[in-house]
């Protein structure tokens, strides 16, 4: 399974109420479809969740990445990619992609023992989310990085096009976002700029 170094962590609220659906489409067009896209819509239940995956995957190009937050049925069942959260469990089964959420020595750990084959690592720098609360920083990075091996690091938190660079430099693989391309005005236009802001 190809890791492409892009991810979009995608929910509707992030939309400005545009179908999200719609937006994922335009993200994914505009880097040629070299985009990890993690479903992570809570208040869907799991009959809305695969209808909405199901829609994504008929337009999305081929070489996209599709994923669930914490939804091991449903990634077994439509045979995608499964993220679980820092605190889930572990789920028995394989699956097609598996990654998890850490944030310490404790969280890396349990990462590895599920040999996953990714994990976001954050939250590296403040956030429109959550203003006010100071990033972990790029040590922190490059510490969890350091104990996840040859595990593939994306980080998460505050990530723009000037600063997805430093990222890489402190160890990470690839970048996490959510409303630097679900909010942006043009989704297409802003994947495409931290794509290339990334090493190719």
């Amino acid at each position: 399974m190809i890791l492409h170094r892009l991810m979009l962590i995608a929910d509707r609220e992030g939309t400005n109420g545009r179908p999200l659906a719609d937006v994922i489409v335009r993200a994914a067009n505009g880097v040629g479809g070299r985009l990890m896209v993690q479903l992570r819509d809570r208040d869907l239940g799991d009959v809305e969740v695969m209808s909405l995956i199901r829609a994504v995957q008929r337009r999305v190009p081929p070489q996209t990445v599709l994923m669930v937050n914490n939804r091991p049925d449903i990634a077994r069942a439509i045979e995608i990619g499964l993220h679980l959260p820092a605190a889930a469990d572990t789920p028995r089964g394989q699956y097609l992609l598996l990654g998890r959420s850490v944030h310490d020595a404790r969280e890396a750990d349990i990462a590895l023992g599920d040999e996953v084959d990714y994990a976001i690592v954050g939250t590296v720098f403040e956030t429109t989310s959550h203003p006010g609360r100071v990033g972990a920083g790029l040590t922190h990075l490059s510490d969890i990085r350091a104990l996840m091996g040859n595990i593939a690091c994306y980080a998460i938190g505050g990530i723009t096009v000037d600063n997805a660079p430093s990222v890489i430099e402190a160890g990470a693989w690839g970048v996490a976002v959510r409303s630097a391309i679900l909010s942006a005005d043009d989704p297409s236009e802003a994947a495409y700029r931290l794509h290339s802001s990334l090493p190719q």
